[in-house]
């Protein structure tokens, strides 16, 4: 059975996405033992991890994932803060180092960022207008419309 976990390492970097913020993920999965032909798997495995949820795998990782993450070890990665809610999807794909040949992309996973939400404050409240005083000698009438 294949698998893989993506939980939140730290929530967020407390700046705005404009600023570079990231959320800092971990991921886990289940390496695969043998071959699509069932053969036992011989050769090193390297690994790639994509997002998927934006209809185009992204490659989340600079060079290959050398081991796999796993639930004492997990892969660490980052990506931009999204800067509203959004459910991030994942996948992984295994690379055999020896041959070069990539697997199909593993089950998805997935984590849902929920953003903050902003601090409104109440509306003030008792607004009142009074004259000061006037500055010509014509003086205002109160009430009087044109």
């Amino acid at each position: 059975m294949k698998w893989v976990v993506i939980v939140p390492m730290m929530l967020m970097v407390l700046c705005g996405p404009a600023l570079g913020a990231t959320l800092n993920l971990k991921a886990t999965w289940t390496p695969p033992t043998t071959n699509t032909d069932g053969t036992p798997i011989t050769d090193t495995l390297n690994y790639n991890l994509y997002e998927t949820d934006s209809g185009t795998n992204v490659l989340i990782n600079s060079s290959p994932i050398t081991t796999p993450g796993t639930s004492s070890a997990p892969y660490q990665f980052s990506v931009p803060l999204p800067s509203a809610s959004k459910t991030l999807t994942f996948a992984v794909m295994a690379i055999d180092t020896v041959d070069g040949n990539d697997s199909a992309l593993s089950a998805t996973a997935s984590y849902v960022y929920t953003a903050p939400t902003p601090e409104t404050p109440s509306a003030p409240t008792g607004l009142s207008i009074v004259m000061q005083s006037t500055s010509s000698s014509t003086s205002a009438t109160k009430g009087t419309t044109k």
